[in-house]
């Protein structure tokens, strides 16, 4: 009868091993097949993306220049200085029914007048629907003639920042856009002019780091690369190929638009921007330079 015991308690007991491990596997199969069934589901949280891994390509890249190679032409190292704002997606909104109301003005234009602009589009949104970042020019376009010389530049607009312990601000814009030509003359950008307020309180402290670090880094004609106070804006939209006579008379394309908007008392919405760093761009990445 021992003998007897003795068999069937090992087989019972091997029997309830082999249940638990059937049962340890069960449930390591089950596991995946739930996270599988959550992602299906669209129920899983993806962690947010790096403010290094958004700034690293946020530039594309200049395929033209290959395009039209000179051997004689001289190589620049570029950069460019400006403040970045990310809309919310409740603002994002906002922006597009400017965008709509001004694409209402400006398509009412007769077709054969040579002033009809094409439609706007926006800024804040890529070709396939991707959120992007908007910005405030401080400076144009900065030619350097050596890696080494742009490197000082940057160096130095960071030590001034320091320096000067800067604190996080928000910026007023205009609750009337404007439309503004880009640097090489070839486009026409609608965007939010900056308050007087804002522009001489805020935006200005950054002038004298800027005339410092290019003058520091070499650049002689630093005067005419800084942006005015008065030009301070973010654009929103872009419209491409626009006439030789809308980029000559654009100006009175505003003068238009502003007495339309004043003749039906309209205000456009005015974001609050905040403003809590600085940005240097070099080749396509993109440097961000903190306030305190």
């Amino acid at each position: 009868m021992k003998l007897l015991s003795a068999d069937y308690s090992s087989s019972s007991s091997s029997s309830s091993d082999s249940d638990s491990e059937s049962g340890k596997e069960a449930e390591i199969q089950t596991e995946p097949t739930k996270k599988a069934r959550r992602q299906r589901e669209g129920c899983i949280d993806l962690p947010a993306i790096p403010e290094s891994v958004l700034s690293k390509y946020h530039i594309a890249p200049n395929l033209q220049k290959y395009e039209q190679q000179d051997m004689n032409m001289t190589p620049f190292w570029r950069s460019f200085v400006y403040c970045e704002w990310r809309p919310t997606p409740e603002i994002r909104r906002e922006l597009q029914q400017i965008i709509f109301k001004y694409n209402k003005i400006f398509m009412k234009q007769n077709s054969t007048d040579p002033y009809q602009l094409a439609e706007l589009s926006p800024l804040f949104l890529s070709n396939l629907g991707a959120p992007k970042p908007l910005h405030i020019s401080l400076t144009r376009t900065l030619l350097f003639e050596s890696e080494e010389q742009r490197h000082t530049f940057i160096q130095e607009i960071r030590r001034g920042l320091q320096n000067n312990k800067f604190q996080p601000f928000t910026l007023e814009v205009s609750p009337r856009p404007k439309l503004y030509m880009s640097e090489k003359a070839n486009a026409l950008f609608l965007g939010l002019p900056i308050s007087k307020c804002s522009s001489s309180t805020h935006l200005s402290s950054f002038t004298p780091i800027i005339e410092n670090a290019l003058q520091k880094s070499g650049i002689l004609n630093y005067e005419q690369l800084i942006v005015s106070p008065s030009s301070f804006h973010m654009s929103i939209a872009m419209t491409s190929h626009p006439s030789r006579a809308t980029l000559q008379n654009y100006q009175q394309l505003n003068e238009v638009t502003e007495a339309i908007m004043l003749i039906n008392n309209e205000l456009t919405y005015q974001p609050p921007v905040l403003i809590n760093s600085i940005y240097c761009d070099e080749n396509r990445h993109s440097t961000r330079i903190p306030f305190q």
